[in-house]
């Protein structure tokens, strides 16, 4: 399988911004040292961070906002995240992640229209953060000094500190079953700063948000050769999880539900995505304490629960496809806060309560690479590029 498969899902939001950042001020710039922020730059976290676990560490992801650049150019050349408390750097991205990660505001800006309704572009530039640190040295708060470089025009550097925020340790992620069963899954587009789940940056009734910020796509791998289909590429039912079960990951109620969307049977024929068909046929469950699961993709018809069903752990609501925004038959699975809708949740973390890793494998080709035990996991999310079994 020579190309990659890219799967990409674009959902858009609403939610509250519950942390706010600061400026500090120092002297003018002078040919011997970077310029501090003298212009009334802000930075802003719209979301506090959520100590997640994986594998590798406690996950902290967030996004930065800045405000006050309308006149500057946005030109990041260095971001460190620092330990409010002890002034340690924690995290600081390298040129290329940085590159990756960093949104200028949009040229022409978006109109009051698509703030309103939902849009790709931004009104104020944003920086995608995630790291990782060891277990038991999560830090209680955070503040950054991002440098922007303005040699462009014959100017000094420019550091803006602030984006002071607390580490929500107040608050846990989801715990939640299995989405599907058995061996062969390959986990994609997760754990990464640069990961299109992460980078989707969308603004919806003026508020910028990142639904997919914890999700996870599937694709279903053979435990022998590694390939995720058998026979012809582009033919959507050729590939192994085509029509697989997809479980219930938690007790709740069913809130939306969108079946009737036509399966992409040639994945190199997919029709243009809309707003309204991006999900595909999916579901949405309610588990309570407003934090909702989202399905996406599944095959045409085969959603098998309705708005306002009770549905328990395991149970089987619909079948695995190649609907909206897809390239190839997979899962799109997230789970949202604060709104039920696909359109206006917050991406909020999540654990599993059991898998095991049995490889990893290379994204560009799909192959998977096995390993000679199962590693047990609990409690904890799966990394990106990881083969799983569930039970």
């Amino acid at each position: 399988m020579s190309r990659k498969i890219a799967f990409l899902f674009i959902t858009f939001v609403i939610a509250v911004i519950i942390a706010t950042g600061c400026t500090q001020t120092s002297q003018a710039p002078d040919d011997r040292q970077p310029a501090m922020a003298t212009l009334p730059v802000t930075i802003t976290i719209p979301f506090g961070p959520i100590p997640v676990e994986s594998t590798n560490g406690i996950n902290i992801a967030y996004e930065l906002e800045f405000a006050g650049m309308e006149n500057l150019s946005f030109v990041p050349e260095t971001v460190e995240v620092l330990n409010a408390d002890t002034g340690t750097v924690l995290y600081s991205p390298n040129v290329s992640v940085l590159a990756r990660t960093a949104y200028p505001a949009s040229v022409p800006p978006p109109t009051a229209a698509e703030l309103q309704n939902g849009t790709v572009k931004l009104q104020d530039p944003r920086i995608s953060i995630w790291f990782v640190v060891s277990p038991g040295t999560v830090p209680d708060r955070l503040t950054h000094r991002v440098t922007f470089n303005r040699t462009a025009g014959g100017l000094t550097p420019l550091v803006v500190t602030g984006g002071n925020v607390t580490v929500r340790k107040d608050l846990s992620p989801v715990v939640i079953g299995s989405p599907v069963k058995g061996p062969g899954w390959a986990i994609m587009e997760t754990t990464s700063p640069t990961v299109h789940h992460v980078t989707t940056q969308i603004t919806m009734a003026n508020v910028t948000k990142v639904p997919q910020r914890y999700a996870q796509d599937y694709i279903l791998l053979d435990t022998v050769t590694g390939l995720p289909f058998s026979g012809n590429e582009t033919i959507a039912r050729d590939y192994y999880g085509f029509g697989q079960n997809l479980y219930a990951v938690g007790n709740g109620t069913v809130v939306y539900v969108r079946d009737g969307v036509k399966d992409i049977e040639i994945t190199t024929q997919k029709p243009p995505v809309t707003v309204d068909s991006a999900l595909g046929n999916g579901v949405v469950i309610d588990l309570g304490n407003k934090k909702y699961a989202c399905y996406g993709h599944m095959v045409n018809g085969s959603v098998r629960v309705k708005v306002g069903d009770t549905v328990t752990e395991g149970q089987v609501i619909g079948l695995m496809g190649n609907t909206g925004n897809s390239d190839a038959p997979h899962l799109h699975f997230q789970v949202i806060t604060d709104n039920p809708s696909v359109l206006g949740g917050e991406g909020y973390p999540i654990v599993y309560r059991s898998f095991n890793v049995t490889g990893r494998f290379d994204e560009e080709n799909i192959t998977g690479i096995s390993f000679n035990k199962s590693i047990l996991q609990e409690n904890r999310l799966m990394e990106n590029d990881v083969v799983v079994s569930f039970p």
